[in-house]
């Protein structure tokens, strides 16, 4: 199911200058936030995306990849794009904590976890 998912945004996301995404931010991401539990996020070592299911998610490619310091937290600015190559950003803090927990600068009531494998 998630080969799927990765085949379907991997061809809609092609260029060939793509950041390298750090180990630790590398998974499949959800919430249990209310009006986003359906939602999910997917990061690998070049691309990202965002869906609704392991069958339909919109693929971008990184390229840009920014690590900074706010306080104790660690703020992540990654700049993406698509095949229409218009580039997008997404701002958030990283905790290493519990697996790992993602929160949006801009939405900071959404907590997203990283999904245990299935291996």
């Amino acid at each position: 199911m998630m080969r799927a998912l990765f085949a379907l945004w991997l061809g809609a996301a092609c260029t060939p200058e793509a950041d390298v995404t750090p180990p630790h931010l590398i998974g499949v991401w959800e919430t249990r936030s209310a009006g986003y539990t359906d939602q999910h996020m997917v990061i690998d070592q070049h691309r990202i995306g965002f869906g609704t299911s392991a069958v339909t998610a919109d693929g971008y490619v990184v390229t840009q990849i920014r690590e900074s310091q706010e306080g104790s937290k660690t703020l992540y600015l990654v700049t993406y794009q698509g095949a229409e190559q218009v580039q997008y950003q997404l701002a958030f803090y990283y905790e290493p904590t519990e697996g790992g927990r993602i929160t949006f600068k801009n939405q900071n009531h959404l907590t997203w976890t990283r999904k245990e494998s299935a291996t």
